[in-house]
Parts: C-alpha cells; structure tokens; sequence
C-alpha cells in the first residue's frame, strides 16, 4: 500500500506519510493503537489496485476520507470499487454519514460522486504565517467558553449556518462541549466567545483533537457582527502559538467569505480551496412504538355465582332491599314484587 500514488485530499489535513499508514493499518488489524481507522482496498488477480483509508470520528462515528492510493490513475472502476465497499460496510457499521474533502479539479472527484458523494460546501483553508506570530493584544471582550455556554453555541450555530449545511453536518450541542485550553502533546480543543447583552454573538475554536500537527480554527459569527471576528481570530491564534512546532490553519466556509480579508490582516495567507461531500448512508431507522387500542374497553373478570345470603350481602354493603330483585316472594318478609 504504501508503494502505491496517494492522494491527500483534505488540505486542512496533515500530509501522510508511509509510517501513518502503516500505523492506521495495525489499528485496522488490531485495536490495540488509540484512534478508529478504516482501509478498504481493491485487488485484479491478487493484486492491490487501489486503497481507501478512512477515520471514524465523532459520537455518531462518522467516516471521514483522509487518503486514497491507486496504483493506475487511470483506472477508475479500483477507486469506485474501494469507495462503494467503504460506503456499504459504514452503512452495516450503522454510519449515517460519510465526509470527503477534495480540492478545487481534482481527478478522482467523479469517483466520489458515482460512489454517492454530493457536494454541500466550499471551504478557504488559510495559514497562519510564522512571521506574523506577533499578533497585537486587543482581544477586548473576549472570554473563554464555560460548560454553561454549550447551548449558547450551538443557536449560534444555527442561526449563522444555512440549513443545507446543517442537514448535511448533523451537529448536536455536543459538538461544542469538553472545551479545555490547548497543552503540548495532547488532543485537545479550546474554545472562545464574545458576548453581548447575555448572548453568545462570536466563537472561535482552536482544536488539535483531529491532528497533533495542526490547529485547526473554525470561527462563527453573524454577518452584521463581523468587525468582534479580529478579536477572537486574535486570542486563538495567540493561544496555538504556544504549542511549538504546530501549523495553524483557519478553514472559512464559502458562507462566511467576508471573513477572509480579516484573516489576512492577521496573518493568514490562501492555502487552497476545497469542496466538502458527503454521502449519506442507507441505514434503516428503527423505532419502538408501544400500540394502544384506545377503543377497547377493559373487561371486569367475571365473579363466580352464588346464593345471596345474609353474610354475602352484608360483606358487599348490600341493604336489605338489594337481597333480591325481581319475581317471587322475598325471603325475609314474603311479600311479591310487582
């Protein structure tokens, strides 16, 4: 596999090496490794032709593309072969959702749309520039995420992102919890807020939880409040800083445009453009009903028959009266109903 052409096709995304797939193979094989990976390949007559190499991410576990090898660009029917085993054993898995990232005229993203991928967004990923590492002090209004802002978050969310993107997203309030402030050599994700009039208006999340080598920034905002984005983009950008040796790449969704000619002035330069996909599994929903027949009548169990007598009637509370009702004389004072 790793003699194979790979192809990176998340730029926000790492490059991957022949030690990663090796890596990502053992943790396919055995489990023992930290992190979900997933390899599907292709062989012609024993022979490896192409090779897909997912990772399960997220509380739903949703596939993501990191890599595809193929040993002949040319041949189209090993990509789809490898691509259409991923989507059948994520959907048997219970994955509802499959991600692909690929970059703006790349070849295999016919492969991606005949195996079920749709395009729903276009991505800027930017990078941040070492030289400009001295970002000004004005993050004015600025205060880190508490566990109580998780909600607030994500009606943020809802209110900025087009309902397109959510569908196709499928984020929770979860998303946005187990915030902490980032620290060397581990997997973490920071998150920070500006607030006005006990509202949650502007976030900015910093996160290394998908690549120990990357900061990722991911920045909301309403369009009317762009001018608070310098202050968050400000205080993330100063808080990855201070993990050595980590790139800090900011990912603006085509939505949100207006906020590149900000990044810049910070610091950021274009690193590519990229359409998000996404493949939508066919995974039957079950649900467990509880049927009710709302027009049958509970039934009182039958009593079996006796003689009325004088100790029966008094243990139900029956009077005198209540002894016998009908023809024929009464027991006690032989008199006849009429």
């Amino acid at each position: 596999m790793c003699r194979l052409a790979r192809h990176r096709y998340d730029l926000s995304s790492p490059e991957r090496g022949g030690i990663w797939i090796i890596q990502g193979a053992f943790r396919h094989r055995t489990g023992f490794l930290p992190g979900a990976v997933r390899i599907r390949v292709a062989r012609a007559r024993g022979v490896l032709e192409a090779a897909a190499l997912f990772r399960v991410t997220d509380v739903d576990e949703r596939w993501q593309l990191e890599l595809v090898a193929v040993r002949d660009e040319a041949d189209d029917s090993a990509i789809d072969a490898a691509l259409r085993c991923a989507v059948r054993d994520a959907g048997a898995a219970g994955a509802r959702r499959l991600f692909a990232r690929m970059p703006a005229g790349e070849q295999h993203e016919r492969a991606l749309r005949r195996s079920g991928f749709v395009p729903y967004m276009d991505e800027h990923v930017m990078r941040f520039s070492e030289k400009h590492c001295g970002v000004p002090d004005d993050s004015v209004g600025v205060r880190r995420v508490h566990p109580a802002d998780e909600w607030g978050v994500h009606q943020l969310y809802l209110e900025v992102v087009p309902r397109q993107v959510q569908y196709a997203e499928a984020m929770t309030s979860r998303a946005w919890d187990d915030l902490q402030p980032l620290r060397r050599g581990m997997r973490r994700a920071s998150g920070w807020v500006v607030e006005e009039h006990g509202r949650i208006r502007g976030f900015a999340r910093v996160s290394t939880r998908e690549s120990g080598q990357v900061a990722r920034l991911d920045v909301l905002a309403p369009p009317e409040l762009r001018s608070m984005v310098r202050h968050l983009v400000v205080t993330a950008v100063r808080e990855a800083g201070t993990l050595d040796g980590v790139r800090c790449l900011a990912v603006i969704p085509g939505y949100a445009q207006e906020l590149i000619p900000i990044l810049e002035e910070v610091g950021f330069t274009d690193e590519g453009l990229q359409t998000a996909f996404v493949c939508y599994t066919t995974v039957p929903s079950r649900t467990h009903v509880v049927a009710v027949d709302l027009w049958r009548h509970a039934e009182a169990p039958m009593e079996p028959a006796s003689v009325p007598g004088l100790g029966a009637a008094n243990a139900r509370g029956a009077t005198r009266g209540d002894w016998f009702h009908g023809s024929g004389p009464n027991p006690v004072t032989g008199a006849v109903d009429e």
